[in-house]
C-alpha cells in the first residue's frame, strides 16, 4: 500500500499539470486544419488554371471565327502555339494539353466524339478542321492537370494517371470572311 500511495500522488500530479496541454490539442487539430487548407488551394488553383485555359481557347477560338486563322494556314501545331502564347506565364505545358478543332453539321443533331477512352485516358482521336466561312465549329481544348497530392488524386482526379481533366469548349458560327480557299488545317 505504501507503494500505491506515491504513484497515485505522481499520477494526481500528470493530471493538474497543464504546461503542455495546448501543444497536445493542437496537434490534434493542426493535421486535419492543414490537411484541408492545402486542399482548399489545390483545388483552387485548379480551378483558377482552367479558367486561365477557358480564356485563352476564346481568344485563339477567335482568330478561327474571324477567319484570321484560315488566312493564315494555321493547323494544329500552330494553333496550340497560339493557346500556349495566352496562358505564358502560367504552369501550362504544351505535351499535357490535347485540342480537338472539327466542323459539325448542325447544332441540334450533333453527336460528341468521345475523348476519353473506358481506361480513363486521353484518346488521340483528335483532329483540326477550322472550316470556312459559315461553318459551325466544336474547339474542345483537354489539359491533364496534375494533382500533388496523393489524398487528391484519389478524390478530385478523373483520369486514370490520377490528373485533373481540365477542359474547355468553344462551338461558334464562323463568320463569313472573304477568303473562299482554305490555306492549311486540314
Amino acid at each position: 500500500m505504501s507503494l500505491r500511495l506515491p504513484r497515485l500522488r505522481l499520477l494526481r500530479g500528470f493530471i493538474r499539470n497543464r504546461e503542455g496541454t495546448t501543444a497536445i490539442e493542437f496537434a490534434f487539430v493542426a493535421i486535419p486544419f492543414f490537411l484541408l487548407l492545402f486542399g482548399i488551394i489545390e483545388i483552387g488553383l485548379s480551378f483558377f488554371a482552367n479558367q486561365v485555359l477557358n480564356n485563352a481557347v476564346m481568344d485563339a477560338a477567335r482568330l478561327i471565327r474571324t477567319g484570321q486563322a484560315h488566312a493564315q494556314g494555321f493547323n494544329q501545331e500552330t494553333f496550340k502555339a497560339q493557346i500556349m502564347d495566352s496562358v505564358s506565364g502560367f504552369p501550362i505545358s504544351a505535351d499535357r494539353l490535347t485540342l480537338d478543332v472539327e466542323k459539325i453539321q448542325g447544332f441540334g443533331g450533333f453527336s460528341p466524339k468521345q475523348l476519353i477512352d473506358d481506361t480513363g485516358n486521353v484518346t488521340q482521336d483528335i483532329g483540326y478542321d477550322h472550316g470556312a466561312a459559315g461553318d459551325i465549329i466544336i474547339v474542345r481544348a483537354l489539359y491533364r492537370w496534375p494533382l500533388i497530392s496523393a489524398l487528391m488524386k484519389t478524390n478530385y482526379g478523373d483520369l486514370g494517371s490520377g490528373d485533373r481533366l481540365l477542359v474547355s469548349t468553344a462551338v461558334f458560327r464562323n463568320e463569313p470572311f472573304p477568303w473562299s480557299t482554305q490555306q492549311g488545317g486540314n
